[in-house]
């Protein structure tokens, strides 16, 4: 039995389980660990900077659960070398700062493998304790019995992230392995701190790869079992964080950072509590950041003495900066943040007050606090402010800049909510607005991180929305609007919504700008609560009777939430079911624009959309640009880079403006999953066109104001619009928030004009201004702009703060002395004007610079020790001037005088490099740096040669050569671009160099790169490495020494005076205008032959004639289908011109050798060089003709063939000029004339001006006829203006030498404007000794229907050519213009950037939607045809060399005017005014008329009605309704005929009728009868009025009044609004606001539901007794019942309809249709007592019924 017992408790023994949860027991476990990091790219053979620490960590237990921790000999060691070349080296002086902290005692808790509170010195620094926090982590296991593979989300030092597990049991070893991976992109509580990010939003649409910080971790344990539990005997960690600035799988930066913690030893030792006291510093291993800002990564600054450190700056700062910006100004500024950062309110305040006298002192000084950003900093600049220290542009400059720098708290906020209050503040309204939209911003970042904020934070702006309504202040209001959208707190949704029409009673009192102001500040909440504000905004969008502005706006806002597709759709029946033109065409633009952006941030609204549009109508794409648009013109996304940006512009038109009255530009950038609306501009004007017209008229005084104001009265819900004062607003945001805002309004623009024309004590701080300048200006001035700093940092596994920023700083500096003269001094009584009658003679030294630095950063960070990879970019660009210039406005001329390079001066510099730095603040002098890229860096094997050994010994003197090679000489590179590579093929160089000899500068350009690229080929490894730029101005050697550069510019009389060198069109005219001479002359010389001149003059006038003809035929433009081409003649053309090019060409060669050569004098050389130009033109034209011509040139006969080549020739170079070049143009007329063919096509002189077929349909004799005329004018024309007037403009540029031998450019321009054909010639030559190189350019107007361009270039502007022309006819019957262009002869440049842009022309008309066909076109010429096929729409067709694109039914952004030809004869002299009218008669075409002819009547709109008055009846055909009510337009049907007419006009003083009395139209003003037989009848006031006989009737001219022109003869009425009375009319004539949909709107705004309705309702109601129309309104009742929902129903009209007055019967009706509210039949409400509210009633039915428009009145009884 005892046997048996002693087996049972052996298995049970044996059978026993250790505990798998590591722990310690009450002995000291002494482990080995190391921790380091390492930063830097992860290819070998790069630099990378690291740091190591190697300690011996001792464990001992004070409890079960509370454990001691001594960290012994700790050990630092820092890397910064080429890696894995180099290895770490010991750093004693950052061990001497850590080994005091890290060797004191520190307390933790553990059980079950978690670390519970830690305990620590209190005066351990957090960067110490997050180090220990890193060991303590490696202890962190969370095991499960029962599982041996899970997941769980586990704390850590990085934050609670997801751990994936792996438990696997070692049985020989008696323990267990552990391996655990943690996810540190999938974190519920991420420890991580975003700075300057605060404005810069995820995108929830994009994918996970977008983010370019992406980080894992590896854990390993072995653990063995033991008595008090399994003990941990090695644990292994590896972290990587992996950033892709540009989403490149390969293009990446590493920190790797390790730890190994490995069990050495047990020690029996008992140990007691530490006796130091010992704080809790939180519970668990989580990374805690310090309260304190770290240092910016880029130096790090000693703080213990911040006074002493800033004094020290500044003194030392203003030293370095005297005289230019030195290089070390931007390290400064930032060492001077970094002071003012950790600096006390007293030592701020102690410091100012030792340079508030020193203005460079005090400036840098309040730079660095105001973006030092700290609390401390906001309290002294509100003090400052408060006590008045700080002046109107410090104080603007520093409220802005350190509200929106500060970091937001609620101690900083109740701060800055004490600096609004400020009474400085409430004086300068400027700062008030910036410091308000400021204060809400730095609320939005408090509260960035809470769904709501605190109300107290709030309240202020609260309090300012509240008085600014109590009081009707507009601005106020707008204001605290604005500081509300700024705040993005949903919070303030409902009191928004108390400025919102449809959701308060009281916010109908508000302007129209005010709606603006509450839509738009809900536009940022919307991104907070999406939901919420897409529900407020779809009811303003649905409701139709709000402005189409709101509507829009609210359209607009929703769409920036993200809407889903119901909203989307609901958005889209809105329209369907609207009538409003406005709100449909910018919402269908809207969702198509959408519906094209490829983003991941638009991915789902793009869909919706895309689903959305098909609902609409595609006619809302036609619509012009008089309706509201929004278009996204520019955007891309680069997939590959996961980068892109989008440009959307919103076009948001007024009813009361045939223009934008509000537009929007923001620029929306999407980076690696983020997003941010970097900037946006916005434009609000209303009423500016009021502003154009004449002002201060009374209006309101006149008589005829009241009577307009009394008719309206009488008419049914009729209201004066609402008021508006013009008013012109801009704003400009950034980031989502609004910066700045301005408002200029009508009484701030009368009071500049006021000071600009006023007396001359109004002036008086402009004579200061002259004055100070006369005494002259020096000094320097010297302005830190900014310092941005965007930093994300997280925690590694070793405990030190992993930080990825970009550090931005950029200062701005100018040194001058500016000295000024005024000839004939100012007078006492100055005025502005005086200024235009004076000479300013001016002399200036100035120098203005700008500086800027960035730092991008990734690596370690603290406050004690740094190591980082940086990226530093410099960028420094100066422009220094010195001049003296003499500026005469009287005389129109201007002279500017500098002095010529006399030294190399840096224009612009930029520098690029990569470094792995290391710093510690035991040494902050001793900053260890190297480039990431080394000097022995891998070479590219791809650009590497084979070498073979015979080449050995050579191989050092190649080595030698080569490298002297890449060192260039100083300043020996030439215009070109030189492209070397050093040995290991690393470094590219380049220089390219621009010299201008004759004023001794040249330009260059230098480039030196050298990158990673060799490693991998990334654009990321393309910014590791070095780049550097530099854009040189320096001397350049000249012929003689130049002592200064002269600009001169004259217009006016005196031009002539200035002109060195004499403008001739001479060698033009003797190679164009006599071509039979040179010809003449050689077979003179040859064959002395007289009489072959005779028959070859004819033969070649024959020829020429033809190729004229057949030029002709090859027209674009409309000819009589009837006219049949030879298909042989063009190939017989290109025959001839080729032959003479090559008879030209031999004709041309040298003598042969050993011949003897006569020497030729200058006469002759002159004409064989003619000859050589004229020989190349022709060869490269005859180059262009096909191969037929060839065949076709068999058949000629040897005889001809010469003759007939020349004049081809000579025909052919004379065509390409679209000018007359013969000297005797009735000859070559008569001679054209003579040899013409009898064919019916309209001819054509290529010697002249060629005459297009003109817009109208006329014969092929009429046009011929034209065209005759037209060469003869041309040839009456002189080729060179100057032969017959001065020139308009001469410019001379040009260098003085000592020599006085002449240097530089001289510009001559000629203009003809007011001949009949005007012209403009412009002539640019080199003036430099014999120089014979010339620009040559004219542009003339030929005839009414052609223009012409020709720009000629090279050896007296011979060597090169392009031409253009511009002809209007018609083309497919429809009225056309064509341009074509011609390059007949260009430069080799020209052609290939052509050919480059040439290639882009496919893509293009694809993505435009144009059609596109391959055609052999001329190889040297292009066309574009447009043709108007109506006045919306045009087709268009372009031939190109090689192919042809067009186009159908392109539509039009306005109505053109499309009307019947004008023929020639018809065009008044000069030509060009039938040029410059045309944008006159376009803006004619589009101003608003409304005609009314017999019973047909057309609106302002352009709708078209019929209506038939009722007899006696006046009517109001057109009202100004604005609150002005300048006029007003009543018609009626007059007493002799239902067919005439009689109206009414009254504006001003003046009330007039005309009216047909037998069978004469008589006029009537004021009552007294005036005669209408050649009447000028002129009233002058304070606005104009004009009435004259036209034609058959009288036209009165008001447009002071809004009438641009009435005419009236008795049977129709035209009347013509101005531009600005859009939206501004009422009336049967419309509201002029393109609504065609809305046209029929009543008096009281409801649209009728027909036209006779609509005309009725603006019938002028009179007494019964006292007028002659005898119909008024009323309410009726249907006169039978009707069934409505199953019950028997009486029904009343809601609207009223015209009936006749008692006493009177109706003789005649007029169906109408009238909507009608029913009641149940058993109702005792009965019509009188429900009269007054039935049109309040809803609209149960619509019945037609009749209404009455004639009356019997035999019964009606009146009572004197």
């Amino acid at each position: 039995m005892r046997g048996i017992i002693l087996a049972l408790v052996f298995t049970l023994v044996g059978s026993e389980k250790y505990d798998p949860e590591p722990n310690f027991g009450s002995k000291t476990y002494v482990y080995n660990y190391e921790g380091l990091t390492m930063n830097g790219l992860p290819e070998p053979g790069l630099a990378r900077a690291g740091l190591r620490l190697s300690c011996k960590v001792e464990i001992s237990g004070l409890s079960e659960k509370v454990f001691l921790l001594k960290i012994r000999s700790p050990q630092l060691e820092e890397y910064n070398g080429i890696w894995p070349r180099d290895p770490f080296l010991r750093a004693p002086k950052v061990t001497q700062l850590f080994a005091p902290y890290l060797t004191k005692p520190w307390k933790f808790e553990y059980s079950k493998g978690r670390v519970g509170s830690l305990y620590a010195p209190e005066d351990v620094p957090e960067t110490i304790v997050n180090i220990v926090r890193g060991i303590l982590n490696l202890l962190q296991i969370s095991l499960k019995k029962s599982q041996n593979a899970y997941g769980l989300q586990e704390a850590g030092i990085g934050g609670v992230c997801f751990t994936r597990y792996a438990v696997q049991e070692d049985k020989r070893n008696n323990g267990i392995f552990i391996s655990k991976t943690k996810d540190l992109d999938n974190c519920q509580d991420k420890v991580v701190k975003n700075i300057g990010m605060t404005f810069i939003r995820p995108c929830p649409a994009c994918p996970l790869k977008e983010k370019i910080v992406k980080g894992t971790a590896a854990f390993s344990y072995k653990l063995k079992y033991a008595e008090a539990g399994a003990l941990i005997t090695e644990a292994r960690s590896q972290q990587i964080y992996q950033v892709s600035p540009f989403n490149e799988p390969g293009g990446v930066a590493v920190t790797d950072a390790r730890q190994e913690l490995s069990f050495v030893e047990v020690k029996n030792e008992h140990v007691s509590p530490p006796e130091i006291h010992l704080q809790n510093r939180g519970s668990g291993t989580r990374f805690q950041f310090p309260p304190v800002l770290y240092q910016m990564p880029i130096q790090l600054v000693k703080t213990k003495n911040p006074e002493q450190r800033i004094v020290e700056i500044l003194q030392q700062t203003i030293q370095e900066n005297q005289q230019e910006l030195h290089a070390d100004a931007s390290y400064k500024l930032l060492e001077l943040i970094q002071l003012c950062r950790v600096a006390k309110l007293d030592t701020l305040n102690s410091v100012f007050k030792q340079f508030s006298a020193k203005p460079h002192h005090r400036l840098w000084l309040l730079s660095g606090i105001t973006m030092a950003g700290t609390t401390d900093s906001l309290t002294f600049l509100k003090l400052k402010i408060h006590s008045e220290d700080l002046s109107y542009i410090e104080s603007l400059m520093t409220v802005a800049a350190a509200l929106h720098l500060t970091k937001a708290d609620s101690h900083t906020i109740q701060v800055a909510a004490e600096l609004l209050v400020s009474s400085r503040l409430e004086r300068i309204p400027m700062l008030r607005q910036i410091a308000y939209l400021a204060y809400a911003s730095m609320i939005s970042k408090h509260c960035s991180q809470s769904p709501s904020c605190p109300s107290e934070a709030l309240q202020p702006i609260y309090d300012l929305a509240a008085e600014a309504a109590s009081k009707g202040n507009e601005d106020d209001i707008a204001l605290a609007l604005k500081a509300m959208g700024n705040a993005e707190d949903p919070g303030s949704i409902k009191r928004i919504q108390k400025f919102l029409p449809i959701f308060s009673s009281g916010a109908s009192v508000f302007p129209l700008r005010i709606h603006i102001e509450a839509v738009m500040a809900l536009r940022q909440i919307g991104l907070k609560d999406p939901r919420k504000v897409q529900d407020i905004l779809l009811q303003i969008f649905a409701d139709h009777s709000l402005s189409p502005e709101i509507r829009m706006l609210a359209c607009a806002v929703i769409f920036e939430t993200d809407p889903p597709l119901p909203v989307v759709t609901t958005i889209a029946s809105v329209i369907l079911k609207g009538t409003n033109m406005q709100v449909a065409s910018f919402t269908y633009s809207y969702m198509k624009a959408m519906s094209r952006i490829r983003s991941p941030r638009f991915y789902n609204i793009s869909a919706a959309c895309n689903i959305a549009i098909k609902l609409m109508s595609p006619r809302l794409e036609r619509l012009s640009y008089r309706y509201s648009k929004a278009v996204l013109p520019l955007g891309a996304y680069y997939s590959a880079y996961q980068i892109g940006a989008i440009e959307r512009i919103f076009l948001i038109n007024s009813p009361k403006t045939m223009f934008p009255s509000l537009l929007i530009s923001n620029v929306i950038v999407n980076y690696a999953g983020a997003i941010a609306g970097s900037l946006e501009v916005g434009v609000h004007a209303e009423g500016l066109t009021d502003i154009i017209r004449k002002q201060n008229i009374p209006f309101a005084e006149y008589s005829t104001y009241r009577k307009i104001k009394e008719i309206g009265k009488t008419l049914l819900g009729w209201k004066v619009l609402p008021s508006e004062n013009p008013v012109f607003s801009a704003y400009i945001k950034a980031f989502g928030k609004e910066l700045a805002f301005a408002n200029v309004d009508k009484d701030l623009i009368q009071q500049l004009v006021k000071l600009a024309t006023g007396p001359a004590d109004r002036h008086t701080w402009l004579r200061k201004v002259i004055n100070q300048i006369q005494s002259g200006i020096a000094g320097r001035w010297i302005q830190p702009l900014y310092a941005a700093e965007f930093r994300h940092i997280v925690p590694n596994i070793v405990g030190l703060p992993l930080e990825y920023s970009l550090y931005t700083t950029a200062l701005a500096h100018a040194t001058g002395r500016v000295d000024a003269k005024l000839s004939p001094p100012l007078s006492g009584d100055f005025r502005p004007s005086e200024l235009l009658e004076s000479s300013l003679q001016l002399r200036a030294d100035v120098s203005p610079s700008i500086y800027s630095h960035t730092v991008v950063m990734m690596g370690i960070n603290t406050e004690f020790v740094q190591s980082a990879i940086e990226i530093n970019i410099k960028l420094h660009a100066q422009v220094p001037l010195k001049f003296d210039a003499k500026i005469d406005l009287k005389e129109k001329s201007f002279k500017v005088t500098t002095t010529p390079c006399q030294e190399e001066t840096v224009l612009a510099m930029g520098r690029h490099k990569a470094f792995a730095v290391s710093r510690n603040i035991g040494e902050p002098g001793a900053v260890k740096r190297i480039p990431v890229l080394p000097e022995d860096a891998r070479s590219n094997i791809l650009t590497e040669h084979f070498k073979s050994s015979e080449r050995t010994s050579r191989e050092g003197a190649v080595t030698q050569r080569v490298a002297s090679d890449i060192l260039p000489k100083k300043y020996a590179y030439s215009g070109e671009q030189e492209l070397r590579h050093s040995a290991g093929r690393k470094v590219t160089t380049q220089a390219i160099c621009v010299k201008l000899p004759r004023f001794g500068c040249q330009v260059c350009f230098y480039r030196k790169a050298r990158d990673a690229s060799v490693l991998k080929n990334t654009l990321f490894h393309r910014l590791i490495g070095e780049h550097e730029a530099q854009l040189i101005l320096k001397p350049a050697s000249a012929d003689a020494a130049i002592d200064k550069i002269q600009l001169e510019i004259q217009a006016g009389y005196r031009a002539a005076s200035k002109i060195i060198q004499v403008v001739s069109l001479d060698s033009e005219e003797e190679e164009d205008s006599s071509p039979d001479d040179e010809v003449r002359t050689k077979l003179k010389k040859i064959l002395r032959i007289e009489s072959v001149f005779k028959i070859g003059n004819r033969t070649q006038q024959h020829k020429k004639q033809s190729v004229k003809k057949e030029k002709t035929q090859m027209t674009e433009l409309r000819t009589q289908p009837s006219t049949k081409y030879p298909p042989s003649s063009s190939s017989s053309s290109s025959d001839t011109s080729s032959s003479s090019s090559s008879s030209s060409s031999s004709s041309s060669s040298p003598a042969p050798a050993g011949k003897k050569v006569k020497k030729q004098s200058p006469k002759d050389k002159t004409l064989q060089s003619r000859k050589r130009d004229e020989s190349s033109s022709s060869s490269s034209k005859g180059s262009s003709s096909s191969s037929k011509g060839s065949s076709s040139s068999s058949s000629n006969s040897s005889g001809s063939s010469t003759a007939s080549r020349s004049s081809s020739s000579s025909s052919s170079s004379s065509s390409e000029s679209g000018y007359s070049k013969t000297k005797n143009s009735s000859k070559s007329s008569s001679s054209s004339s003579s040899s013409s063919s009898p064919s019916p096509a309209p001819s054509s002189s290529s010697s002249s001006s060629s005459s297009s077929p003109s817009l109208s349909s006329s014969s092929s004799s009429s046009s011929s006829s034209s065209s005759s005329e037209a060469t003869s004018r041309a040839g009456s024309q002189p080729k060179f203006l100057g032969d017959s007037t001065s020139p308009t403009l001469a410019v001379i540029l040009r260098a003085l030498r000592n020599n006085k031998n002449l240097a530089g450019f001289q510009l001559v321009l000629y203009t003809d404007l007011y001949s009949t054909k005007p012209r403009i010639q412009a002539f640019v030559s080199n003036i430099t000794g014999s120089s014979k190189w010339k620009i040559c350019a004219d542009a003339s107007i030929v005839n009414a229907h052609k223009a012409a361009t020709y720009l000629k270039w090279g050896r007296d502007c011979q060597d090169y050519k392009i031409a253009t022309e511009v002809v209007t006819g018609r083309f497919a019957d429809h009225p056309a213009i064509q341009v074509k262009l011609e390059w007949p002869k260009v430069p080799s440049r020209f052609k290939s950037s052509l050919n480059w842009f040439y290639s882009f022309v496919p893509g293009i008309a694809y993505i435009l939607g144009y059609s596109e066909i391959e055609h052999k076109n001329p190889s040297q010429q292009a066309k574009m045809i447009v043709s108007l096929t109506s006045s919306r729409t045009f087709d268009f067709v372009a031939k190109l060399p090689e192919r042809t694109i067009f186009s159908r039914a392109l539509r039009l952004p306005i109505s053109l005017p499309v009307g019947p030809p004008v023929p020639e004869s018809a065009v008044q002299s000069p030509v060009w005014n039938f040029f410059s009218e045309a944008p006159s008669a376009v803006m004619e075409h589009l101003k608003a008329r409304c005609t009314v002819s017999q019973d047909k009547i057309t609106t302002f709109n352009e709708v078209k009605f019929n209506y038939s008055m009722p007899t006696n009846c006046y009517h109001i055909l057109a009202q100004d309704c604005s609150p002005e009510l300048k006029f007003l337009v009543m018609m009626k049907n007059a007493e002799e005929s239902a067919d005439l007419k009689a109206i009414n006009v009254k504006l001003g003083h003046h009330e007039i009728d005309m009216y047909p009395e037998n069978g004469l139209l008589s006029l009537m003003v004021n009552g007294v009868e005036t005669p209408v037989e050649n009447i000028t009848y002129s009233l002058d006031s304070d606005a104009s009025l004009v009435i004259n006989s036209e034609k058959k009737g009288l036209s009165l001219l008001a447009p002071d009044y809004g009438i641009d022109k009435l005419y009236f003869d008795g049977r129709s009425l035209k009347v013509q609004v101005a531009f600005w009375m859009a939206g501004k009319t009422c009336g049967i004539c419309g509201k002029y606001d393109a609504e065609k949909e809305q046209e029929f709107q009543m008096p009281s705004g409801s649209v009728a539901k027909d036209a006779v309705s609509f005309a009725q309702s603006w019938i002028l109601s009179e007494k019964p007794c006292a007028g002659a129309c005898k119909l008024q309104r009323s309410l009726v009742k249907l006169e039978r019942t009707i069934q409505l929902e199953g019950q028997e129903s009486k029904c009343y009209s809601v609207e009223p309809v015209m009936r006749c007055i008692k006493g009177c019967s109706a003789t005649e009706t007029t169906p109408v249709s009238v909507g009608f509210h029913c009641l149940p039949a058993d109702s005792a409400a009965s019509l009188v007592e429900g009269q007054m509210k039935l049109d309040q009633k809803s609209e149960d039915t619509r019945e037609t019924i009749d209404a009455h428009t004639a009356c019997s009145c035999e019964e009606l009884q009146c009572i004197e």
